[in-house]
């Protein structure tokens, strides 16, 4: 063989085993690169973000049964009694004074009444003898109500409650007030997702958090009457204007021929003298 011709196979030899080890390095970098790119973009379904959110009571608007026509006088004294349970169960007195208690409690932070007294040692309420326990204990209002429906659910299970309050005037013996509501927090649940999982977190004691949450809508129904309405925000009165304007109020309803009739006080006869 003459020396041209091995050198122009040496020379092929070169290009194949170049070729070889460029083909293996490309090779190679595209095996790290992938397994970059799956250890970047790898998902763990076993380590999951929690995401808490604290469990709220469900409820309607007060049902206000009766109210009081004209504000109070100053210096009102408010009696609060136990609550009686009417839910068939053993040994219902202790419930019902804890629901009654916290109501109060609530409503003194609220300051719903100027002076307001809880009567812890007295007997469930009872209507027929609520005028004559605030005579007794120098009350012009007595407030008392019931203990309609409870469930304690506590964590594992749903929580209910139903109370309806009333007040009644001592002077004249007359109901004033009868609203009632119900509320409801549901059982704590978990709720999972591709990427986090949601868990509800319960309060302490969810039957206290439900009775609170009544007794400041009701409490609030109360206030309104004793010191009227918070005055609007600028915000409020904005969108009042704007409501107007969208929704312009229709003409007026004429009155009943019957309310006619009655005169100015309305189908209604008047309170009796010292009734609100």
């Amino acid at each position: 063989m003459s020396a041209r011709a091995k050198f122009q196979e040496d020379a092929v030899k070169r290009r194949v085993v170049l070729s070889a080890l460029i083909v293996f390095a490309f090779l190679s970098g595209a095996c790290e690169t992938m397994r970059g790119i799956d250890e970047q973009v790898r998902i763990d379904p076993s380590d999951k973000n929690i995401i808490y959110r604290d469990q709220w009571v469900r409820r309607n608007p007060p049902e206000v049964h009766v109210q009081p026509r004209s504000a109070p006088p100053d210096g009102l004294r408010a009696l609060f009694v136990p609550f009686r349970v009417t839910q068939p169960m053993e040994n219902p007195v202790p419930l019902g004074y804890g629901m009654a208690r916290t109501v109060w409690q609530t409503w003194l932070t609220m300051r719903v009444f100027p002076n307001l007294e809880f009567s812890g040692d007295d007997t469930p309420y009872r209507r027929d003898r609520a005028a004559e326990l605030g005579r007794r204990r120098n009350a012009d209002l007595v407030i008392g109500g019931f203990v309609t429906y409870v469930y304690a659910g506590g964590t594992a299970g749903d929580t209910r409650l139903s109370l309806q309050i009333e007040a009644h005037d001592v002077p004249s013996g007359q109901l004033v007030w009868s609203m009632a509501q119900s509320g409801l927090i549901p059982a704590a649940q978990s709720t999972d997702f591709f990427l986090f999982t949601t868990r509800s977190r319960m309060p302490a004691d969810p039957l206290h958090a439900v009775a609170q949450a009544l007794a400041s809508d009701m409490g609030l129904e109360v206030r309104n009457w004793m010191s009227g309405p918070a005055p609007r925000t600028r915000m409020q009165e904005f969108d009042k204007d704007v409501r107007d304007v969208l929704l312009p109020p229709r003409d007026p309803v004429p009155a009943p021929r019957e309310a006619e009739q009655a005169g100015d006080d309305g189908p209604y006869p008047p309170a009796r003298p010292g009734a609100f």
